[in-house]
């Protein structure tokens, strides 16, 4: 009988064949060269979005020049940061349809190049809100595509060197490390024109353009309609049968998905607490540089625990020091064992407790791509992991505007917004149990034992 064009039509071996010839396209990508592609994508893509070197000057645009609330600056966000949601769009075009015969090469250099041009765009029309948003909007579009890329190479090098807990444990220490930096880079561009803010995210995603051109060798696939689109169909049907992928995005959701207090935050620190864009940008350097040691910790201790261990102690002491929010910037006298007494005014507690927040919260951070990576199906890789971002970003967008609207629009308090985001997060827990073993119960590198 002649074979059809379906992989899955062929039986299970024809679509595990589908799914290494597309694997292959990397095969001749080191674990050296597939770290720095990550490293630099990982970089380029967080660094110089709107919610990072971008937020602190556009958050100061908005309210100064705007004049918009909480709520309004958290819609604007997530109206620009949209396309983060429709990440699995994005893993099915760049893993099923090659560009210039290829997966991956030139869809990074590409949507890299037009992200930049976005955001000389942006610095050129900022004075009109409507232009300003649709080039925010777009700027997010190519962003998707390249961090999808990204997503793509991590998931393969983690399958490929059993190594997806080292390979994200790289990812977050680049992210948190981006955070060093943005910190107070966005902090001092707020105090300047926006046009510098621009010229800032167009350079650094530029410099995906040159990296990508250097390390990223992949091998040209055909270009013939049927087969890409048969693969297409193939990588569907594969990822709506993978049941851990869907436990795992289900745990994933439910853990971002708490009320967040991420802008209202915003407004406590300008308006209450009286600090300045510079100082707020401080604080989330020092937060990011011990974001940066949690995430090199967890490259070493996904080694000695299981990825259940590591989830279950992320979420639970993040869900428990999320309650340290009610003490935020407030005067605060500490004295043990008869040491003492400290006093540490509104500004120190805010940094501490912000700086804390992020050591721990990265250990869940991480845990969660840690989870997605292993629950993603061979031959999907971006597809798979883009899906699992798409839940976490559509999370933390609606839990952001969901928590500003409680505080603008229901008047709830501070403080019980952030006892019903630790509450919330701390339900997570019920569910680790239930997560499938294959996915869970074993450590970093004993699949090769």
């Amino acid at each position: 009988m002649a074979e059809t064009d379906d992989p899955a039509a062929n039986g299970p071996l024809a679509a595990e064949q589908q799914a290494a010839h597309l694997s292959d396209s990397t095969s001749g990508v080191t674990y050296s060269q597939f770290r720095i592609l990550v490293a630099a994508g990982a970089f380029a893509t967080t660094i110089a979005q709107v919610k990072s070197v971008g937020r602190l000057p556009l958050q100061t645009l908005l309210k100064g020049h705007y004049h918009f609330n909480a709520t309004q600056i958290a819609t604007f966000m997530g109206i620009a940061v949209f396309a983060w949601n429709l990440k699995p769009f994005a893993g099915i075009l760049t893993d099923a349809f090659p560009l210039f015969r290829t997966r991956r090469r030139h869809y990074m250099m590409l949507s890299a190049g037009a992200a930049a041009l976005c955001w000389l765009i942006m610095g050129l029309v900022y004075g009109h809100y409507s232009v300003l948003l649709g080039a925010a909007v777009a700027l997010n579009i190519f962003m998707v595509i390249a961090s999808t890329v990204m997503g793509g190479l991590m998931v393969e090098a983690g399958q490929r060197y059993d190594a997806a807990g080292r390979i994200t444990s790289l990812r977050q220490a680049v992210q948190s490390t981006s955070s060093l930096i943005n910190g107070v880079l966005g902090g001092w561009l707020a105090t300047i024109a926006f046009g510098w803010t621009a010229g800032v995210g167009a350079f650094l995603l530029f410099l995906l353009v040159p990296l990508t051109f250097k390390y990223l060798r992949e091998k040209p696939l055909a270009q013939r309609d049927t087969h890409v689109f048969v693969n297409a169909r193939a990588q569907l049907k594969t990822i709506v049968r993978a049941r851990t992928l869907w436990a795992a995005a289900v745990v994933v959701f439910l853990f971002y998905m708490a009320p967040g207090f991420y802008t209202p935050l915003y407004f406590i620190q300008t308006d209450k607490l009286g600090f300045s864009t510079s100082y707020i940008g401080l604080i989330e350097t020092v937060a990011g540089g011990l974001g940066l040691v949690s995430a090199l910790l967890y490259g070493r201790f996904c080694k000695k625990l299981s990825l259940r261990a590591l989830l279950t102690i992320g979420i639970g002491v993040s869900a428990a020091w999320t309650l340290m929010y009610v003490f935020y910037g407030r005067t605060v006298t500490l004295g043990v064992g008869g040491i003492g007494p400290f006093v540490l005014d509104g500004h120190a507690t805010a940094m501490a407790i912000d700086a804390m927040m992020t050591f721990l919260g990265v250990i869940a951070e991480v845990a969660m791509m840690h989870l997605a990576v292993r629950a993603t199906p061979k031959g999907c890789e971006a597809l798979g992991f883009s899906l699992m971002m798409s839940v976490r970003n559509f999370a933390l967008t609606a839990n952001d505007i969901l928590g500003s609207w409680l505080i603008d629009s229901r008047h709830w308090e501070f403080n019980r917004l952030v006892f019903v985001n630790a509450g919330t997060t701390a339900l997570v827990l019920v569910l680790i149990p239930l997560l499938p073993k294959i996915l869970m119960d074993r450590r970093e590198g004993d699949a090769g034992k």
